[in-house]
């Protein structure tokens, strides 16, 4: 047990590093990304045309991420099955059914 837990403990690890190692060299390739497109902008209007539209596209993205981060992938909770009803309660299981169904339903919505 204890071995299988340092095992994924390394393998944790290893995708850590390789996720931090992918994630610098994304940030220095979106700097060098950056500057190129402040000298094309400015080379074809102004500075200030070229910071306009640079800091639009990065508070799009940047939104985009938001909005992505505020969708939720939670999977609802099981819900416990209601308790088997008697052979001659009709009521109380076609309750059970609208309930079980409007649960559903409501479920299905997130």
């Amino acid at each position: 047990m204890i071995k299988s837990f340092q095992r994924q403990l390394a393998q944790g690890a290893r995708r850590a590093a390789w996720a931090t190692a992918g994630t610098l060299m994304l940030v220095v390739g979106l700097a060098f990304l950056t500057s190129a497109a402040w000298m094309v902008l400015s080379a074809l209007r102004d500075a200030q045309f070229a910071a306009l539209v640079i800091g639009c596209v990065y508070v799009g993205f940047g939104g985009v991420a938001v909005a992505i981060g505020m969708v939720s992938n939670r999977v609802p909770d099981p819900q416990p099955l209601p308790r088997p009803a008697g052979p001659d309660d009709t009521l109380e299981r076609m309750a059970a059914a609208f309930f079980t169904g409007f649960q559903s339903a409501k479920d299905f919505r997130r």
